[in-house]
């Protein structure tokens, strides 16, 4: 099951398409927007030029679940650049290793962690506190408040 913090923001006619490389489901909206459908996710690309990434609720990230994530939402937004909103699902965990998997990613310039209740507020400021030490090639942040979490995103 996938949980949606924006209801009704994917509701645009949709022409189905098949992407050879991951075999997963694409949409290709007459808005420029781009949706991505994975086993484990949901990206969608909006034109405000955030990459929304909506994990499935119950899911137990591990590194080849982050790396799965990673490279999907590298395709998605091939740009170097790329703003990502990871919005988790109800009870999701990640294990250290999909952590420094996602602290060590490339291509992103702004990446927030949306969380929903106080531990993944918690795991999440591990996380930045790893990305930090780490020496992330990215700005990271955590938001309660998806409004917020997109002023920030789009910020200069």
């Amino acid at each position: 099951m996938l949980t949606e913090l924006r209801p009704g923001v994917d509701c645009y006619v949709t022409v189905r398409a098949i992407s050879s490389q991951m075999g997963n489901n694409v949409s290709q909206q007459t808005t420029n927007k781009t949706t991505v459908e994975t086993a484990n996710s949901r990206f969608v690309f909006h034109e405000n030029g955030i990459l929304y990434l909506y994990v499935r609720d119950d899911l137990s990230i591990d590194v080849p679940v982050a790396q799965e994530m990673v490279q999907n939402a590298q395709e998605i937004g091939p740009s170097g650049h790329t703003r990502l909103l990871i919005v988790c699902g109800l009870n999701n965990d990640i294990s250290f290793g999909a952590q420094r998997t996602f602290a060590s990613a490339t291509g992103f310039s702004r990446v927030v962690f949306m969380t929903r209740n106080r531990l993944q507020a918690e795991v999440g400021q591990f996380l930045v506190t790893m990305m930090r030490t780490l020496k992330s090639n990215y700005e990271f942040n955590l938001f309660y408040e998806i409004k917020q979490a997109e002023t920030w995103l789009l910020r200069p």
